[in-house]
């Protein structure tokens, strides 16, 4: 499989947004009240899991007048919804996830959907974090920034203590040094030339993408 969509119960920036990514992946996951929000967007939903607990009686509704398969949990339970998702998109082996709508006011489910990246080095699964101009993920090795533009702002956050790492592309370039988690050094780099890699010899590091023109 290609590309597994996840539609999370966060912030969606641009509805217009979730439909074409939705209309590009292979495979449609609603986390709970993602699916409340897919309705109303008019974005194409094959599978909500969760308990069900964020959708409104419309959106139950809607569920059981359509062919869209649930997979529901108790509310009483260990994980997420958002977790419960992802490991229906791994099980599926697909070549990478993208996860609509997991930050937002909530900085308690924005962290945890973050580390929740690391699922994704573990399975040899690209997972990223779309927020609408914005996008995160986690990399242990060297990265290639494929649809960078120049005047884009790429953060790199450490989530290991300290990561070793060497940049090409970026304003202020890193030739094998170290970024430490309890510094602020990776903030708010800028995309100089292309192409942008980032390569990681120890340790894992967030890049947080921002494409300002794809707002526009």
């Amino acid at each position: 499989m290609g590309t597994v969509l996840i539609l999370a119960n966060g912030i969606w920036e641009d509805e217009a947004q979730a439909r074409r990514l939705a209309n590009s992946a292979d495979l449609v996951i609603a986390a709970d009240g993602g699916f409340a929000k897919a309705l109303a967007a008019r974005v194409h939903v094959d599978l909500v899991v969760g308990d069900l607990d964020s959708i409104d009686s419309a959106a139950c509704r809607a569920i059981s007048a359509s062919a869209v398969e649930v997979r529901r949990y108790p509310a009483a339970k260990d994980w997420s919804d958002l977790e419960l998702a992802l490991d229906e998109a791994l099980a599926r082996r697909p070549a990478e996830i993208l996860i609509l709508g997991s930050l937002g006011h909530r900085i308690d489910h924005a962290l945890t959907n973050v580390h929740l990246l690391e699922r994704g080095l573990g399975a040899g699964v690209a997972i990223e974090l779309v927020d609408g101009t914005q996008s995160v993920i986690l990399i242990d090795a060297r990265h290639d920034v494929a649809d960078a533009h120049v005047g884009d702002r790429v953060s790199l956050i450490p989530v290991s203590e300290s990561v070793r790492t060497t940049t090409s592309g970026l304003r202020f370039p890193l030739g094998d040094e170290i970024l430490r988690r309890a510094a602020s050094r990776g903030v708010s780099n800028v995309v100089d030339r292309l192409p942008v890699v980032i390569d990681v010899t120890s340790g894992r590091l967030l890049v947080i993408h921002d494409r300002p023109g794809a707002g526009s």
